[in-house]
């Protein structure tokens, strides 16, 4: 008896340590879960590691109404989505939504703002196409952020934005592998559209972004981690391809291809109570469930 009322004293203080914080989960789902086969996959694992809010991308052929009644998969009964169907941006939460904008109006995909957990949260998919059409869909997320960051909000923006920071330049311009798969469709574009310069990428896109102003708590914590990274340690920041793509399906070749294009980013006021933040690539079932890899940070409430 005595041992039973230690053990839930102990799970009491450790449900009340985890109420003081704030999980927050990105995830790009490659065509909802490569359609349908890593689904529970995925939710088993994101019941792993219980995020109190997550955004997500690529939920193909998925509506509102789906995204809330799969939501309780992973006990989020708060669902908000960008768009009635197609390529997909959602939002799911343990605490209710407030849907404020969904702006497809200027971009491909979009964003889907909303306020939840006393945060305005944004979730976003980048075009690739080229640099003047990615500019103006970070213009809009830069002018937003902008505003909301004057008016006293604290924000989160991620999704997936399809550009690089400049801040992994460094084990960015060593990925030569890459860069010989990317550079001949990108030398096809006109010059104003093109992503690699003289061999190697550049960084407007992203550059625009942090601008609003924004930190890049994963890269924060990083830098806190290893002040001087080696190239290896760099490589841990790929958010992309898994392993579950064809050309990078072994771990050696995925090394020069890895890339990191998926983001948590967070006015300052919240990045300074960021206790926690990094691109999860492990347990190795996230090699199957999509080929990108989820983004999870951890806040102070």
């Amino acid at each position: 008896m005595l041992m039973k009322k230690l053990i839930l004293i102990l799970l009491f203080a450790l449900n009340a340590a985890g109420a003081e914080q704030l999980k927050v989960l990105n995830y790009n789902v490659f065509n909802s879960h490569r359609n349908g086969k890593s689904y529970r996959d995925c939710v088993k694992w994101v019941n792993m590691v219980q995020p109190d809010i997550a955004g997500w991308q690529e939920l193909v052929g998925w509506n509102e109404t789906k995204l809330k009644k799969f939501a309780t998969d992973w006990n989020h009964p708060h669902a908000a989505a960008l768009k009635r169907g197609g390529y997909n941006i959602g939002l799911t939460s343990r605490t209710p939504i407030e849907v404020v904008a969904r702006q497809t109006k200027g971009f491909w995909h979009g964003y889907l703002h909303c306020r939840t957990a006393g945060l305005d949260v944004i979730v976003c998919h980048l075009w690739p196409g080229g640099v003047r059409q990615q500019m103006a869909e970070a213009n809009q997320l830069h002018a937003l952020v902008t505003k909301l960051q004057k008016e006293g909000r604290e924000v989160i923006l991620m999704g997936d934005f399809n550009a690089h920071a400049a801040s992994d330049k460094t084990w960015l311009d060593k990925q030569q592998p890459l860069l010989n798969r990317r550079a001949p469709g990108d030398a096809k574009k006109r010059p104003e559209d093109r992503f690699i310069v003289e061999g190697k990428y550049t960084f407007p896109i992203m550059n625009r972004i942090f601008e609003a102003p924004l930190r890049d708590v994963v890269r924060d914590k990083f830098d806190e981690q290893y002040q001087q990274p080696t190239y290896e340690q760099g490589l841990m920041l790929g958010s992309f391809p898994s392993r579950v793509l064809e050309h990078v399906k072994t771990s050696e070749l995925q090394l020069g291809f890895l890339e990191r294009i998926d983001f948590i980013l967070t006015t300052p006021g919240l990045a300074k109570r960021c206790v926690s933040a990094k691109v999860a690539r492990e347990p190795a079932v996230l090699e199957t469930i999509s080929d990108h890899y989820p983004v999870i940070a951890i806040f102070n409430k």
